[in-house]
């Protein structure tokens, strides 16, 4: 089995993250799918400005969220790499707040029709119950099979900070300590 370079970007600064220093964890519950605001677009292209290595992606994987798809688009706009939304990388946790509930697929088809959706169901099968920690841990290792498998060796996943951890570190820590936003997280997996 050939080894895999997976670089891990977390989305640039949303909607909720700036309302949370404002109202607190109403901001998560209040908002749905929140996007970019000024800063995280900033942000999203300086990366996409700076970062050499962005040449050398086979594909992207992005969380089907607003900020995400976003982030994904500001740093490979000068690029022709495919961009391909999957459930298994939405932020957690599912189920509880609302700013981690995608669109209905049919919605982002039309919103961001550069974007691959076809591995995705319309509605997501995620956002059902309070999703745990033991849950989010499925939906990682779920994902790094699917990754495994994959033909491509240069890899970029475009995600949150949460799942993120989990991914990279088998562990989120202290969901208190975010990852950078737009920061290129680099790992190698088999």
């Amino acid at each position: 089995m050939e080894m895999k370079q997976i670089w891990c970007v977390r989305h640039g600064t949303a909607l909720h993250n700036i309302l949370y220093k404002k109202i607190g964890v109403e901001a998560y519950k209040k908002y749905t799918d929140t996007p970019l605001v000024d800063k995280g677009h900033q942000e999203s292209v300086n990366l996409g400005l700076s970062w050499n290595e962005k040449f050398k992606i086979d594909i992207v994987f992005v969380s089907p969220l607003t900020r995400t798809i976003q982030t994904a688009i500001n740093i490979f706009k000068d690029t022709d790499v495919k961009m391909i939304a999957i459930d298994e990388i939405l932020e957690f946790p599912q189920g509880i707040e609302c700013c981690n509930k995608r669109k209905n697929k049919s919605e982002l088809q039309e919103l961001y029709p550069n974007i691959d959706f076809s591995l995705i169901p319309e509605i997501s099968t995620y956002w059902k119950s309070n999703e745990n920690l033991y849950e989010l841990k499925n939906r990682s290792e779920k994902f790094k099979d699917f990754l495994k498998i994959r033909q491509e060796k240069n890899i970029c996943i475009v995600s949150h900070s949460t799942f993120l951890k989990e991914f990279l570190f088998n562990d989120v820590g202290n969901v208190g300590e975010e990852l950078k936003h737009c920061f290129p997280y680099n790992i190698n997996i088999f």
